[in-house]
């Protein structure tokens, strides 16, 4: 009994120092991304050599995005990460491993997927840039909008959200005002299989819910 009560011991112990380096590495990235593009209070830094043509592009599109929301008061800077490298992915991705991008409750910074800066494209799990308005920009945006809802409202009251509410308002000022309301109010009303989150993996459902309140 108590050769398993120290096993248990030693368990959460190490499970409490991953735990604490997860979130020192989560809060202090910059060691691990050497190369680093700056606008203004948009830092965009990566694992692999920036093309500054296409990385000026890009956030170039991110900061006319955020810009239009209200919970953009330039007061920080947002940090943006890219990790081409598949073990930085899982490092910093941590159980999430796998989705699109990340924001830690605990960082201003936000973590994506490798990236093709040049044609503003995502590369999905699969290995392909993902199609279609999920662009690169668009995913950084989203990322940056859970952080700015965070900051506005609080860590505690932001986890309480509903998913609808988070992730529909990050989508929202993600796709910059491209959603086709329309399309999509026909699209959930007939049953169309991406409006269920859970098997199609996107928010147009909740975009839709969110977009009726400011813009309808």
């Amino acid at each position: 009994m108590k050769i398993f009560i120290a096993g248990i011991g030693i368990l959460v112990a190490g499970s409490l120092v991953v735990a604490v380096i997860f979130v020192v590495l989560a809060r202090h990235p910059r060691a691990l991304f050497p190369y680093s593009v700056r606008m203004h209070r948009l830092v965009l830094n990566s694992d692999e050599p920036l093309n500054e043509i296409g990385s000026d592009r890009v956030l170039t599109l991110v900061e006319a995005k955020l810009t239009k929301s209200p919970l953009e008061r330039g007061s920080y800077d947002h940090e943006i990460f890219i990790c081409n490298a598949g073990w930085r992915q899982r490092l910093f991705f941590g159980f999430s491993f796998g989705v699109g991008g990340v924001a830690h409750p605990f960082t201003h910074s936000v973590f994506l997927r490798s990236a093709l800066l040049d044609e503003n494209r995502l590369i999905s799990p699969h290995g392909r840039p993902v199609p279609g308005d999920r662009t690169l920009d668009y995913f950084i945006v989203h990322e940056i909008t859970h952080d700015l809802t965070r900051a506005a409202v609080g860590t505690r009251r932001y986890l309480l959200l509903p998913k609808w509410v988070r992730e529909g308002y990050a989508d929202y000022v993600g796709k910059g005002g491209t959603f086709r309301y329309d399309e999509e109010v026909e699209e959930f009303l007939t049953g169309d299989p991406k409006m269920d989150p859970e098997k199609s993996g996107l928010y147009s459902r909740h975009q839709l819910l969110v977009t009726y309140l400011p813009d309808r």
